[in-house]
């Protein structure tokens, strides 16, 4: 008689088992190699990258010339590259004669060069990249350059402007708006936005010009940030065209007619744009948030004409939160500590309950603030 033998399905979990077994142990081994691989380029990276930073400091505060390019030129490959990933975090943190040695380290590298190329000749992502180098070495390319390839998307219109920005470009103001605003511009991001507000800052009357003239072709997301801008401006504005704020307070968008109050809160030292602004729009309007926009307006004014314009408007506000707000508007203009100690009986008429409630809101943030310094309640 013969042995036992294994059955056909036996045999095949047995095979499987052991491929199983085989693919395993494989596994382990290339995971543990890669590892220990990965670790040994770390650990050579990291060696690489401390002798780079010691040479770079010691070159950028040494008492002698850096001689960036003779550095340079003895750098493997892949010593450059990692020098330029230290000079990216360097230039982030450094200001002045330091950045500007620095920035002397990027030339060597052929940095300015290739962002260059990489704007006229690169995708999408390659142009940010080079934009952002560009920014970062203080370095801004021809008009042309940024005109011809870097207005096909708000992000790229915004970062092409920084570099400007941050080169201290001539004629600023100027090119920084026609990138930004020319050939039906889209809504920016926050990055966009203070882009806008710092070439505005820098010369307002560009931005100004260009929005008297295009104000009504933007979207309404477009116009509310121009407003918002506009609103935060703190250069001298002058005799600058601000009709179209006026206009935009008629909006048929709630969110640009909100913008459009707030962006005025800057301006009330202007007699002649205040003259211009029909105060019955307030109580026509039907947004109660709209409304409030406009009696928080008229408070941070807070000369006796806003007052009185704020107290007659108020009188017949319908939204009971708004009434507060219109209350609390004609409140800032008073010393908070008379407030908290009288009580400001006086309540405007059509006011009372909501003059009441901002009158307690107000006593009660001073006994706050008291507690808060250690003073007796």
């Amino acid at each position: 008689m013969s042995g036992p033998t294994l059955g056909f399905p036996s045999l095949v979990l047995t095979v499987a088992a052991v491929v199983l077994g085989s693919l395993l142990v494989a596994a382990v081994l290339v995971t543990v190699g890669y590892s220990l691989l990965a670790a040994r380029r770390h650990r050579r990276r990291e060696s690489m990258r401390a002798d780079l930073r010691s040479g770079l400091l010691d070159r950028l505060y040494g008492p002698e010339d850096p001689d960036w390019v003779s550095w340079v030129a003895g750098l493997s490959a892949a010593s450059r590259d990692e020098l330029e990933s230290l000079l990216d975090v360097y230039l982030r943190q450094l200001e002045g004669s330091d950045a500007a040695r620095l920035a002397e380290l990027g030339v060597a590298l052929g940095i300015p060069d290739r962002s260059r190329r990489e704007i006229a000749e690169g995708d999408y992502w390659n142009r940010l990249h080079a934009l952002t180098w560009l920014a970062l070495l203080r370095d801004p390319p021809d008009r042309k350059l940024l005109e011809d390839h870097c207005t096909g998307t708000p992000r790229e219109r915004a970062a092409a402007v920084r570099v400007l920005y941050m080169g201290d470009a001539p004629d600023l103001a100027t090119t920084g708006v026609d990138l930004l605003l020319e050939n039906d511009p889209s809504a920016f991001s926050v990055f966009g936005i203070d882009t806008l507000y710092r070439v505005g800052e820098a010369d307002p009357s560009p931005l100004l010009t260009r929005a008297a003239a295009e104000f009504d072709e933007w979207d309404p997301a477009l116009q509310q940030q121009v407003l918002s801008v506009t609103g935060h401006l703190h250069s001298v504005v002058g005799d600058a065209d601000l009709s179209w704020v006026v206009e935009a307070l008629s909006n048929p968008e709630e969110r640009v007619r909100v913008a459009a109050w707030r962006a005025l809160g800057a301006y009330g030292w202007n007699g002649s744009l205040r003259a211009g602004i029909d105060t019955t729009t307030i109580t026509a309007d039907p947004s109660p948030v709209v409304r409030a926009s406009a009696y928080r307006l008229l408070g941070a004014w807070g000369d006796p004409d806003a007052l009185d314009v704020l107290r007659s408007v108020a009188a017949t506000e319908p939204d009971g939160r708004t009434r507060v707000v219109a209350a609390e508007a004609l409140l800032a203009s008073r010393p908070r500590a008379s407030i908290a100690s009288t009580g400001a009986t006086d309540p405007p008429e059509g006011l009372e309950e909501a003059w009441a409630w901002a009158v307690e809101h107000v006593r009660f943030d001073e006994r706050a603030r008291d507690v808060s310094r250690g003073s007796p309640g």
